[in-house]
């Protein structure tokens, strides 16, 4: 409890923005079937060979799957901490969220956010949730102001909300700030 205090904190620090009190539901945080947590064997049984596969920090690899998905793993544990849709490439929330989709489809299906931060043409919208025990969750939804659509999809998690406190506040910057491909 206190870590997710924290986070709302922080948050508030970093932005003018809006904070709602639902979480979304555990069963809506996957894209294409996978979520945090997930087994890189699943992915590999899903999805077959990535198409590029890059190392990072320690036992932290990025997969390409195309130019459109990226999956963040962690080698020593096995699981995936990040899922990164770039386009409408048949990957989606349970619901059916996806990249193209309209801002207003996706306040029709999960309802207002639980963040959101402007910047000069981007928005950047974020569900969260957090079962207190072993994994926190955020699904970051980046939307072009001018034409409303959906340009990217994440979802992230670890196993403490410090990921979020170091993380998000960064890469929330990062999405509306940077030309992003």
């Amino acid at each position: 409890m206190l870590k997710k205090f924290l986070l709302v904190i922080v948050l508030m620090l970093f932005s003018t923005n809006n904070f709602c009190n639902a979480e979304m539901p555990r069963k809506e945080m996957y894209l294409g079937g996978l979520t945090v947590g997930s087994s890189t064997v699943q992915m590999l049984r899903m999805y077959g060979n990535p198409s590029k596969t890059e190392g990072g920090i320690e036992h932290l690899y990025t997969c390409h799957y195309g130019d459109t998905v990226t999956i963040g793993y962690n080698s020593y544990a096995n699981k995936l901490f990040e899922i990164v849709v770039t386009e409408n490439n048949g990957w989606h929330t349970p619901k059916g969220l996806s990249v193209g989709m309209t801002l207003d489809k996706m306040l029709e299906l999960y309802g207002e956010s639980d963040f959101v931060q402007s910047g000069a043409d981007k928005s950047v919208y974020a569900y969260f949730h957090s079962n207190g025990k072993e994994n926190d969750y955020g699904l970051i939804i980046l939307v072009d102001d001018a034409t409303s659509k959906i340009l990217r999809m994440e979802l992230f998690g670890g196993n403490t909300m410090a990921m979020f406190e170091d993380i998000f506040p960064n890469r929330v910057e990062r999405l509306l700030y940077e030309n992003l491909e």
